[in-house]
């Protein structure tokens, strides 16, 4: 911090925009070495500055993710983030500005699943004390996984036939319409899909996936429930 009055402006900002506190528990402020006059502190002071890449960040793509006071009010907001917590990718950096931070620091490459945790909604945009426009840093490090040619040729497959269709509206309302019609059957009488193929099916390894079309809610028939088809 370039003044005294900044680091006061800091010390406000970290702490109310993670846990709702006036200060921080986790504050120390150091004045250097002991005077001549005084009874007490440090004979010699060292300062170690650790950069941990962020001097890479200087000019870069990357570079307003330098004004993070990490805080941790992206993570708070973000709906992917209140469901899986903090460490659930296994990095030190979680949350929306993690997924930005990490692959800037060990390289896009060893973190490919960070940038896509993350549904671009912009809530930590609103959150971040700071500033940062997060949702639009997010989708550098994925284009540039999408220039590298880094993500699994199943996905790459995929976004080129969902390109095709969204470019060819007749094309798209036919494919949608089969699909449709595909799931209803896979969903049955109850209209859940207990197993999904190919790709699919690793979400429906731990949850059901609803199929498209009308549930059946029970209706009260002569005080008794019954079944209503249609």
């Amino acid at each position: 911090m370039p003044t005294l009055e900044d680091l006061a402006t800091a010390m406000r900002l970290l702490p109310r925009s993670v846990t709702g506190q006036a200060t921080s528990n986790y504050f120390s402020v150091l004045t250097g070495p002991r005077g001549s006059e005084d009874q007490d502190g440090p004979e010699h002071m060292y300062v170690v500055l650790v950069d941990g890449g962020h001097t890479g960040l200087i000019g870069g793509d990357f570079q307003e993710m330098l004004r993070c006071i990490r805080c941790g009010a992206c993570m708070n907001h973000c709906p992917v983030y209140q469901k899986v917590g903090g460490h659930a990718y296994g990095w030190v950096y979680p949350g929306p500005m993690g997924s930005v931070l990490t692959p800037s620091y060990v390289g896009i490459e060893k973190a490919l699943d960070l940038p896509q945790a993350a549904t671009l909604y912009g809530e930590c945009n609103s959150g971040c004390p700071v500033g940062i426009p997060l949702s639009d840093l997010l989708r550098k490090p994925r284009e540039k996984q999408v220039e590298r040619r880094l993500r699994p040729w199943k996905e790459r497959v995929g976004l080129a036939v969902w390109g095709f269709l969204a470019l060819h509206p007749d094309a798209y309302a036919l494919f949608t319409k089969l699909a449709v019609r595909i799931m209803e059957r896979m969903g049955g009488r109850n209209r859940i899909i207990a197993k999904l193929p190919l790709g699919g099916a690793r979400w429906t390894n731990t949850r059901d996936m609803p199929a498209p079309g009308r549930p059946h809610f029970p209706r009260i028939v002569c005080g008794a429930a019954q079944p209503h088809i249609g």
